[in-house]
């Protein structure tokens, strides 16, 4: 997985979700879309020396890249030389010198960059907390899910951009805390909803605008103006 290929993820989920091109840089993609979504920041390894990507707070660890800590324990299995211990001042010092904050965590997974603690999934970027899902950037704490992007705290979902706290949603853009919504924009705390925007605490809708109905042909209408609302252009 490098930028290129998660240009072409984003790119393919923004078609589907948007329906229409959108030729953004990756950069332009984060800035936009993924401004809010707590993502891995990028550290030097102190193993290595290379870069190396972590989600978290703490500053006063040292850090190791996972390949980095797996590479040290082909040298010397992380065993250490028996010395005096006289007091607890001992025990932290040494627990100190072997304690790295483990960075780029990854188990069962192919395809990852720029991303940590990632289980079980294929083809993710700059991610953080992802389980059993595929083709991600983007996104933190996603599970069972696959293209998706800038989304969080999700489930079963596809083809979303910025989908939050939602479960079974798809092709899809600014979704939170909802059920089983598709082909929407803008929807809050609904559930079985197909083509409607604007709209929060509706049920089994379609074609809706901020919970008004519209007639097929003016709703689309009024989506082609909101897409454009949306991408600036």
């Amino acid at each position: 997985m490098n930028s290129q290929k998660a240009l072409e993820i984003s790119k393919k989920i923004l078609k589907e979700v948007f329906g229409r091109e959108v030729n953004f840089s990756l950069e332009e993609i984060e800035r936009k879309f993924a401004f809010d979504i707590p993502l891995p920041s990028k550290v030097k390894c102190d193993l290595s020396g290379k870069d190396t990507w972590i989600f978290s707070s703490e500053k006063s660890f040292k850090i190791a890249g996972q390949k980095a800590v797996a590479e040290r324990f082909k040298k010397d299995e992380w065993v250490m030389q028996k010395r005096p211990v006289k007091s607890m001042e001992d025990i932290l010092k040494y627990w100190k010198e072997i304690n790295y904050l483990t960075a780029e965590k990854q188990i069962n997974s192919k395809d990852v960059a720029c991303s940590d603690g990632v289980y079980n999934s294929l083809e993710v970027y700059k991610s953080v907390s992802v389980f059993d899902s595929k083709k991600l950037v983007f996104c933190y704490k996603i599970v069972n899910s696959q293209f998706m992007l800038a989304s969080r705290d999700s489930f079963g979902c596809s083809f979303g951009v910025r989908v939050n706290d939602s479960i079974y949603c798809s092709s899809s853009f600014e979704v939170s805390w909802s059920n089983k919504v598709s082909r929407s924009l803008f929807i809050h705390d609904s559930y079985d909803l197909y083509e409607c925007m604007f709209c929060s605490h509706l049920r089994s809708k379609r074609y809706f605008i901020a919970n008004m109905p519209f007639e097929k042909e003016e709703y689309f209408r009024i989506k082609k103006m909101v897409v454009e609302w949306v991408l600036g252009k």
